[in-house]
């Protein structure tokens, strides 16, 4: 089933004015709409005037949180419905590793499947020998002369329009079978993977249910894209995680069309933990004269063939290969997150929050554009693809130690998780991933590579290890 594949591509191309999606591409399209608001600029109030405020009104001035939440959402609102959730049954015991788990689980699948393609292949062939038949008859039996075998063109006639409607109802039989038994197979391989993605993280009373909808606030919450067009998603988790709530779903967010540049688009102007401002330190070169980079910086996005290490020939070709690969290349995106979103619990205090995102390929990476409030900060030995945003670093930077900034170095961005993010702020805390088809479309055919769950789950594990510790700081 190729339906992950094909949503990718129709969020893609879709123009931002009208986003239409099928209902073979996600069982349920959420559409939800909040009325749009005009972002309040929040300047800062003298005592005096605040006094003068508080003699001429009875009713108290409410205070606009740092992160508070005024974007745009150009959807329908959704409330969650009640769809049936059912405990994760899926538990890996090591006997076996989760990729030979689902292929195992796919061959039974692809067996099925098989039989229902011999009955359709058969029962095209018996519609086709049927209409050819009655074809064969009409020509042969045609003239006076035949005048008296006519009832053999009604008598084949009859039983081809039998064979053919016998056909068509048994084709139409197994084509609702397929599609039920598909549907068991999306359970199981939804069930078999999130079961192995949370195996690690002391998620309580975890359940799953393919058709539910995420929860829109899960999204907007994140406080990452200032307008969101649509949130399309299917296959919601739920449970609790140290007492705090938690969930994660598969999600398609459309936003605005913005080029690759500008979604890739560093920030310039930066502010140190201490909240100085950043003054970018002179690089030392090599004997070559090209920039030193730490190998910690290195990602397999980074990494590049020296051009002094290739002779005329071999750079002639590269260039052409790249300038060929680049222009089949989009130049622009209208997908802000295609993959999971974790939503959960833990809170920090609005002046405590903050955005970290780890930059992946450019196509498949997009910076936060709301902003409003918050800072680039600038994080002594971060490597240089993660950007961190702030409402205040002074309040931050307990979280983002020598620790806290290991553990993000640990995050790397591949060719299964191209990008990621962590928010965390006053709702809560939100984990978005992009991931690739190796993860978000249903395995038909045998899986093509080895290892990609595994790194969705250590992506997953590390990410909320970071979360854990700014959990340990802030319980001190």
């Amino acid at each position: 089933m190729e339906d992950n594949k094909e949503l990718n591509e129709k969020v893609e191309n879709t123009p931002e004015e009208e986003v239409k999606v099928s209902e073979n591409d996600i069982p349920d399209v959420i559409k939800a709409d909040l009325e749009p608001t005009v972002e309040k600029e929040v300047e800062p109030e003298s005592e005096e005037i605040t006094s003068v405020t508080a003699d001429l009104s009875n009713e108290p001035v409410e205070e606009v949180k740092a992160d508070d939440i005024s974007g745009t959402y150009n959807g329908e609102n959704v409330t969650r419905d009640n769809a049936f959730f059912h405990n994760i049954r899926y538990v890996n015991d090591g006997t076996y590793s989760i990729d030979e788990d689902m292929e195992k689980r796919r061959s039974q699948y692809a067996a099925r499947l098989s039989k229902s393609k011999v009955i359709d292949i058969a029962a095209i062939a018996m519609m086709l020998l049927a209409f050819g038949s009655v074809i064969l008859v009409t020509i042969l039996n045609r003239g006076e002369e035949h005048k008296e075998t006519q009832w053999v063109t009604w008598l084949v006639l009859g039983v081809a329009l039998a064979i053919i409607i016998g056909s068509f109802v048994l084709t139409t039989m197994y084509n609702k079978k397929n599609a039920k038994t598909t549907q068991i197979y999306l359970n199981d391989y939804q069930d078999m993977l999130n079961g192995y993605v949370i195996s690690n993280l002391a998620v309580k009373d975890a359940s799953l249910c393919v058709e539910a909808r995420v929860d829109d606030q899960d999204i907007i919450q994140a406080h990452y894209f200032r307008t969101i067009n649509r949130i399309e998603s299917r296959a919601v988790v739920e449970g609790t995680r140290y007492n705090y709530r938690f969930s994660m779903a598969e999600v398609a967010v459309v936003i605005p069309t913005i080029s690759l540049a500008d979604a890739n688009k560093k920030p310039v102007d930066l502010i140190n933990l201490d909240g100085s401002t950043y003054v970018e330190e002179e690089v030392a070169n090599t004997m070559t004269g090209t920039e030193e980079i730490s190998s910690k910086d290195m990602t397999l996005i980074d990494i590049n063939l020296n051009a002094d290490d290739l002779n005329d020939k071999d750079i002639k070709k590269r260039e052409k290969d790249q300038a060929k690969a680049n222009s089949n290349k989009p130049s622009e995106t209208a997908t802000g997150l295609f993959g999971k979103i974790y939503s959960y619990g833990l809170a920090v205090d609005s002046e405590e929050a903050f955005i970290v995102a780890f930059m992946g390929s450019q196509d498949a990476t997009v910076l936060p554009d709301y902003l409003t409030g918050f800072k680039a900060i600038k994080v002594k030995n971060l490597r240089h693809n993660i950007v961190v945003y702030a409402v205040d670093p002074l309040k931050i930077a307990k979280f983002f130690d020598e620790e806290g900034v290991n553990l993000l170095n640990n995050i790397t961005p591949d060719t299964v998780v191209q990008s990621l993010f962590i928010s965390m702020n006053s709702y809560g805390t939100k984990i978005g991933m992009n991931l690739s088809d190796d993860i978000m479309q249903l395995p038909i055919k045998k899986l093509a590579h080895s290892g990609s769950f595994t790194s969705y789950k250590n992506a997953t594990d590390k990410a909320f290890s970071f979360v854990d510790h700014v959990a340990s700081k802030l319980e001190k």
